[in-house]
């Protein structure tokens, strides 16, 4: 879910660099029905812009966020302080514009609440522009679960990882050599594979590109020989981090750079991201030149910042921010 809110909080920020003059307080409001699947009629308070609220929980039949669910239709007030009806997300609030949001099949799930500070600030065509922006508003299906989403490259095919793949998987993972730099043991059994393929089907049902498998396409038995993943640090500040493995004889052959494109080129193009960044251990120079290779900036070591396997490890950060992101060819 916060991936999604990401996005969300993405989208209004752009829409209200577009009318600053109006948007005071600007916020989604979810039928609870539809964000989290309960037998619910109430509204709830998703991503906002502004003074915070206590109004985060709304009945449908209270206020004009609840009338333009319940009555599915715009709300436009010019003064909200002759309604005795109102909510205020902010006592400064002087008039209201609400917009219910229907999903793709035309069923209303949210609306769009923007709060001016001054009187008739909505005038029929800042309505009209509103109307027509909902249209574009990030749909929760879009993102959650992660679609069926297939990338090719020259030599690679990067799919989600499938309940199949657990050999596959077993026979690269334990080997000692692949696991020497990462926070996982070599795996023993296949119920260690098993757990990754768990941890990989409940990643995409939060909407993650993680761990995603790496297949070559002149293979012909289509054998997954590693990972390649971009994990959701910190979706409040925007930070993914990117993190790999893959079986030792496909080392030094460029082919986790290669795979590494497409998925970067994909999160800077359709999630909420400012940072793109990767750490590696400072006794594993060939993980840092796949980071150079991605032209991701080197920031510095950090001392004893991971522990792992026992043991406090120094980490070399790099990283790759969004002002700076060329997409990849």
């Amino acid at each position: 879910m916060e991936i999604y809110f990401a996005k969300v909080q993405e989208w209004l920020e752009v829409l209200k660099s577009k009318q600053p003059q109006v948007c005071d307080w600007i916020g989604i409001y979810y039928k609870e029905s539809y964000l989290h699947k309960l037998d619910s009629t109430d509204l709830v308070l998703g991503p906002y812009l502004g003074e915070a609220t206590e109004h985060t929980r709304i009945s449908i039949d209270r206020g004009f966020c609840g009338m333009a669910l319940r009555e599915e239709r715009t709300v436009n007030v010019a003064d909200v302080t002759t309604d005795s009806t109102h909510i205020a997300c902010s006592l400064k609030t002087r008039s209201e514009l609400v917009i219910p949001i229907k999903d793709k099949n035309g069923v209303y799930v949210a609306e769009l609440d923007i709060d001016c500070n001054k009187l008739n600030a909505f005038t029929k065509e800042l309505e009209e522009f509103f109307e027509k922006y909902v249209l574009s508003f990030p749909l929760l299906e879009e993102f959650i679960p992660l679609p069926d989403i297939t990338f090719e490259t020259d030599r690679l095919i990067l799919r989600k990882i499938h309940p199949k793949d657990i050999q596959d998987i077993f026979d690269y993972a334990k080997n000692p050599n692949v696991a020497r730099y990462v926070t996982w043991e070599p795996h023993q059994t296949l119920t260690d594979s098993k757990k990754l393929i768990d941890y990989a089907l409940s990643s995409y049902l939060k909407g993650s590109l993680e761990p995603m498998a790496l297949i070559l396409k002149d293979d012909p038995a289509q054998k997954v020989f590693g990972t390649v993943g971009l994990i959701a640090a910190s979706p409040k500040n925007r930070t993914y981090e990117l993190a790999y493995a893959i079986s030792e004889e496909h080392w030094g052959k460029g082919l986790v750079v290669e795979a590494s494109k497409p998925l970067i080129n994909y999160v800077f193009k359709n999630f909420a991201i400012e940072r793109l960044q990767c750490r590696c251990e400072i006794l594993n120079p060939q993980s840092a030149r796949v980071m150079e290779k991605l032209g991701m900036e080197y920031e510095g070591t950090l001392k004893a910042s991971m522990f792992i396997k026992g043991k406090a490890r120094d980490m070399h950060m790099y990283s790759l921010v969004r002002s700076d992101f060329r997409p990849y060819l």
